[in-house]
């Protein structure tokens, strides 16, 4: 049964998720040296940190390589979170994937405002697999509204964790 709980979960999910930072920020790494006239050179080497992805979403012909933290409560329950960047605008996307027993749930949120969900009339299973989460055939909605259940058809879709390891425990909020 899927219901409000999900979209309540989500919300707060996403607040968490944004409020997030990347820590203190240093200035890049100097070297000097010195040229063969006597003057001095100075070299910055700026190093961007690259995200590591382990999973990606697919919302009908886009695809978001994101970077998950996998989640496993209890016995037969998983939920992934993820977040990433848009390829084409470089906004921020973050996504819900719910694999508790009798409430699968699926979502990414694009900038903060653009909410696609798995539709309410379509059947949805979270498969857990050997260290993979992964849902496919997902029927994605926008602007889903949970109580009617109608919203924007965009498309079909997949999507796909690998998980090295599980937190035991739910993100704070959940």
């Amino acid at each position: 049964m899927r219901g409000p709980i999900p979209a309540v979960l989500f919300a707060v999910l996403l607040v968490g998720v944004s409020c997030g930072g990347d820590g203190p920020v240093d200035g890049p790494p100097m070297a000097t040296g010195s040229m063969a006239d006597g003057s001095e050179v100075v070299a910055s080497a700026t190093t961007i940190p690259q995200m590591v992805t382990n999973g990606w979403v697919q919302v009908g012909d886009q695809s978001f390589d994101m970077e998950f933290t996998c989640y496993s409560p209890g016995p037969g329950d998983v939920a992934a979170i993820g977040v990433g960047r848009h390829p084409d605008s470089g906004q921020p996307v973050e996504a819900l994937i719910q694999g508790f027993l009798g409430q699968p749930y699926v979502g990414l949120t694009i900038g903060g405002s653009v909410r696609y969900e798995a539709s309410l009339d379509a059947p949805l299973q979270v498969f857990v697999h050997d260290g993979t989460i992964s849902a496919g055939a997902i029927e994605w909605m926008r602007g889903l509204d949970l109580d009617s259940g109608v919203g924007e058809r965009i498309g079909y879709g997949a999507v796909f964790v690998s998980c090295g390891e599980y937190v035991h425990d739910l993100p704070e909020g959940y």
